[in-house]
């Protein structure tokens, strides 16, 4: 029992964030994006300085011009860059890289209403155009649809593996349609160095895509770890302990998550990211607790031990690492949601932390408790003080714990008030959301609010 549940572990030393995760590396990115997204529009005004356009047409051509900065950028947003990533969080970064979706489709319907304006309004509603006009029409419905299928994914019940791959295709006619469009319209590059400067914006977003999708992926490759175990741990969820390459230890913060992608023709051969379910050791090993709840998890069972897989991570800053200060926490969860929590916990354990910490995990029956002989054994033990409360929608005849649908007054109930408590959730979307505006809504400063939401 000691050895499966890690009990007999050392303390560890206390989690210590890289350098790209601090807050001056953050304040800096964040200084450094907008000029990034104007110098190519300086520079071409420098080059360019008289474009001989009406008013009109001339900032209609400027907003085309950021917006496709911005295009170009999207792929370096988007391409899991550590040192991009780290004072944020991966779901902060891509929640910009939607919202500058939406800035750059917003640029170019004015840049198409200013130049028709300025022009001619044929040129939005005649058919027999010149190829640049259509290539410029493809390009702004292709972002419509983009950002749409983005926005409404799961609306539309569109599987993850599907959408990303229509997305990743459709990014390249989005970024090239207008490239082209811009050359062969442009009357703002018949300089060399206004062509150069603009050329190097795709080049850019195909440099980050080529790193993203090649290097990396070969490098990791390369660096595989090892599937050492495999173990149910509740009805469709599983456990895997995988053990790090030589001189490849994993260094994360409790409750982040990583990608994983098997080297095995059992399993799709595709990357997903799950949440690290082990406390940071020095033993190079991680654990992930996964649900079958899709085409890529139903199949997980199939790995066995000895087959390879490819990590990279950790990414998040869902943690109390990175929120020290805190401690009465109150950690909310819902089915495999427990996973970053849980390793935050065993973490805790193992440092022998005396914080205290109410858990509040929500299932629909008593078989979907995931860890509950560990959190009796860690409550048991003191480090951390902690308490757990397991709710149930659907309890048997015999259940003499809480009953029903989780919501704030619930939790308010359950935590005996909110005052000085930082939360930790990680439920479904919906009711992270519901869970969240509800704090807010009662006074709790988002500072004190850190929420994980996962799709089923």
């Amino acid at each position: 029992m000691k050895q499966r549940y890690g009990l007999g572990r050392k303390s560890l030393t206390p989690y210590h964030a890289p350098w790209f995760a601090s807050v001056a590396w953050g304040a800096l990115l964040c200084a450094a994006y907008p000029l990034l997204i104007l110098t190519p529009l300086v520079a071409l005004a420098i080059l360019s300085p008289s474009p001989n356009h009406a008013r009109s047409v001339e900032i209609g051509v400027d907003c085309a011009v950021v917006a496709f900065t911005i295009l170009a950028w999207q792929f370096v947003i988007a391409a899991r860059l550590r040192w991009v990533e780290g004072p944020f969080g991966l779901d902060v970064v891509l929640r910009f890289h939607r919202t500058m979706a939406l800035v750059a489709m917003a640029l170019l319907c004015i840049h198409a209403l200013l130049i028709a304006s300025g022009e001619s309004w044929g040129l939005l509603t005649r058919w027999r155009v010149r190829w640049p006009i259509w290539a410029g029409r493809l390009a702004l419905l292709l972002l419509f649809a983009h950002v749409a299928m983005a926005l409404c994914r799961r609306v539309m019940r569109l599987r993850y593996e599907t959408w990303r791959r229509v997305h990743n295709g459709t990014a390249f006619l989005v970024l090239g349609l207008p490239f082209l469009h811009s050359l062969a319209r442009g009357h703002d590059f018949e300089s060399k160095t206004a062509k150069l400067v603009w050329t190097s914006l795709p080049l850019i977003a195909l440099s980050a895509w080529f790193y993203g999708r090649v290097v990396r992926k070969w490098f990791l490759k390369r660096k595989s770890y090892r599937i050492v175990s495999i173990a149910s741990e509740a009805p469709r969820v599983w456990t895997l302990t995988l053990e790090s390459p030589r001189n490849r230890r994993l260094d994360y913060a409790p409750g982040q998550f990583q990608f994983l992608r098997p080297h095995t023709s059992l399993i799709l051969a595709e990357e997903h990211p799950f949440s690290i379910a082990s406390s940071p050791s020095s033993d190079g090993r991680i654990s992930l607790t996964i649900k079958e709840c899709g085409d890529f998890t139903s199949t997980i069972s199939r790995l066995k031990s000895g087959d390879l897989a490819a990590v990279h991570g950790p990414f998040g800053r869902f943690s109390h690492a990175f929120h020290p200060n805190g401690d009465n926490l109150v950690f909310v969860a819902a089915g495999i949601g427990i996973t970053p929590l849980m390793s935050m916990l065993r973490y805790m354990r193992d440092r022998a932390e005396p914080r205290r910490v109410l858990l509040i995990y929500a299932n629909r029956c008593i078989a979907d408790i995931v860890f509950r002989k560990e959190l009796e054994l860690i409550e048991s033990s003191g480090f951390p003080a902690l308490k757990t409360f397991y709710i149930l929608s659907q309890p048997p005849a015999d259940w003499a714990g809480p009953t029903g649908r989780l919501d704030t007054d619930y939790l308010r109930s359950l935590c005996d008030g909110f005052s000085d408590k930082t939360f930790y959730i990680c439920c479904p979307p919906l009711m992270a959301s519901a869970l969240v505006h509800g704090l807010r809504k009662a006074g709790v400063g988002p500072e004190r609010i850190h929420a994980d939401y996962f799709g089923l």
